[in-house]
């Protein structure tokens, strides 16, 4: 399994790569991270359900300094730091888990059970990461919020909904997540590629005028 701190550095290192986290400041914020992803990773929601997937994202930012808004393109999340003049950096993270039944044996598996959409009984599991994503989105947002005297410019983080059910980025979008909110000069995510089994590498995009997707093998829907 992926190792939270080692999204969390990959996190770090894509929104400062002039600045390089200090070892400490990751072991600071990596209890909070850890517990979170232990928190998302035994109560899964699916697409489009992730209602306390969302909140518990959002009230962390939000005690982390950020001003939220949640319920954006249903239950999605867009967080804002300010911090001067720059750039304007979008870092996405997913919310939403799959309809799999985990069977790793994990003290901390899930054991969620939710009906789809179609009203079908189905067991629920954080089966691509995205449990991972947010854990590491949320120790990026601490860690630029504690050394705003490195960097300049906004921080825009999205939750993102029902990116394994299709239709939660155009929801977003349709929202107004370009026009009541900064429009990036870069974005960043993390996606599993499959070519790199056990992986997570990083993509990025200047062209989110029209369309909030990301050249991968998984794009965002």
């Amino acid at each position: 399994m992926i190792r939270p701190k080692l999204l969390l550095l990959a996190a770090l290192s894509a929104v400062a790569p002039a600045q390089a986290p200090a070892s400490k400041e990751i072991e600071a914020v990596y209890p909070d991270a850890h517990a979170l992803y232990l928190d998302l990773h035994q109560n899964p929601e699916l697409s489009a359900h992730e209602t306390q997937t969302a909140a518990k994202l959002a009230a962390r930012l939000r005690s982390a300094g950020y001003d939220v808004t949640e319920h954006v393109g249903g239950t999605g999340v867009v967080a804002l730091l300010r911090n001067g003049a720059g750039p304007t950096i979008m870092l996405r993270t997913e919310l939403d888990a799959l309809p799999v039944e985990e069977k790793t044996g994990l003290p901390y598996a899930s054991k969620v059970r939710a009906k789809d959409d179609s009203g079908r009984e189905v067991p629920v599991m954080h089966a691509c990461g995205h449990d991972l994503h947010m854990a590491a989105l949320l120790g990026t947002a601490e860690v630029m919020a504690r050394n705003k005297d490195t960097w300049h410019g906004t921080l825009v983080l999205i939750g993102q909904p029902a990116e394994e059910g299709f239709g939660g980025a155009k929801a977003m979008l349709n929202d107004g997540l370009f026009t009541r909110f900064p429009k990036p000069d870069v974005a960043v995510a993390l996606q599993r590629r499959k070519h790199i089994p056990g992986r997570d590498s990083w993509n990025h995009t200047r062209r989110l005028q029209h369309e909030f997707r990301f050249n991968t093998d998984h794009d965002l829907r």
